[in-house]
């Protein structure tokens, strides 16, 4: 039987425009391509759908054009949607994803969603009550909207028993230690790169130190990852493919560790398993709706020989 994994925030409409950069004042071009897109965590929330969780979303998407193209994208993808929020003439989350294609590379240009306050409601409640685990991207302690919301999904986290996921993400360095240290102390497995640890800890030493319980995940891109639990340090190849865009790749990743870790997978083989999910996704433009199915990292998994069966 599938496991119930519910996702905390995060959900995000990207606007994908494959252009020349870096691109400068006064010069005008034309976009090689511009499309509408889920991103965040609705990449996350996709990849699990994908891999084989039932997931539930909770958070707020706004009372929009964008909200409505979330909503219904989530509910063809078989999400729970039934907890989510949209307030009366509020705003989604909406980020512009300036893609270089040809060159490589890209820019982020967001904006939190406005609405009234997210508290926890009975019916995000009972997501939690059900779920085997919960998955929390790092930008949702930003987004000012789901502070009542966070702070209740906390407090329920402290008295319960779930397996917690975080992906800390590129901007919690406008948060206090004291406050991240806080999160951290009900998080079992945590997710970042190299550039997000000055975000949490002096280097992975003093989080370990601090944070002993943690499983850190920490994504190396092209080259695998590093997996620190108690005694384990271990690095994990990657997988060599053509990269198309890297746009949800990390998002992907979380999806498919934390399916794997569910399914009761060895530390090293939820590695390579995410890995194989993140490689799969930058061979395709942008995330959301385009990421791979459980049978495509399968076959990526096979071909590399891996000798992991994803079938259970």
């Amino acid at each position: 039987m599938s496991k119930h994994l519910v996702t905390i925030g995060d959900l995000v409409v990207d606007i994908l425009v494959d252009a020349k950069l870096p691109l400068y004042r006064d010069q005008h071009q034309t976009a090689r391509s511009l499309r509408f897109e889920a991103g965040g965590a609705c990449t996350t929330i996709l990849a699990a759908r994908a891999m084989g969780l039932n997931v539930a979303a909770l958070g707020a998407v706004g009372d929009d054009v964008a909200g409505r193209f979330l909503l219904a994208l989530l509910t063809e993808a078989g999400v729970d949607i039934a907890a989510l929020q949209m307030p009366p003439t509020s705003t989604t989350t909406a980020v512009v994803s300036l893609s270089d294609r040809q060159a490589g590379g890209h820019v982020f240009l967001g904006r939190y969603g406005q609405s009234r306050a997210i508290e926890l409601s009975d019916a995000a409640a009972q997501r939690l009550s059900d779920a085997a685990a919960v998955f929390i991207p790092g930008y949702t302690l930003l987004e000012e909207r789901l502070a009542g919301l966070v702070a209740g999904a906390f407090a329920w986290l402290a008295g319960e028993s779930r397996r917690v996921y975080f992906d800390v993400g590129p901007f919690l360095g406008g948060l206090a230690r004291e406050r991240i240290d806080k999160v951290l102390r009900l998080v079992d497995v945590l997710l970042l790169t190299d550039d997000e640890i000055a975000f949490v800890a002096d280097d992975l030493r003093d989080l370990q130190r601090r944070h002993p319980q943690l499983t850190i995940a920490l994504k190396l891109g092209a080259g695998g990852c590093r997996l620190l639990s108690g005694a384990t340090d271990a690095h994990v190849p990657g997988f060599a493919v053509e990269v198309v865009d890297t746009i949800g790749a990390g998002d992907a990743f979380a999806a498919a560790f934390i399916w794997a870790d569910l399914q009761g997978y060895s530390l090293a083989d939820c590695g390579t398993i995410a890995n194989a999910m993140g490689a799969a996704s930058v061979r395709r433009a942008g995330a959301g709706r385009n990421v791979p199915s459980r049978v495509e990292v399968q076959a990526l998994l096979d071909a590399d020989q891996r000798g992991i069966d994803l079938s259970c």
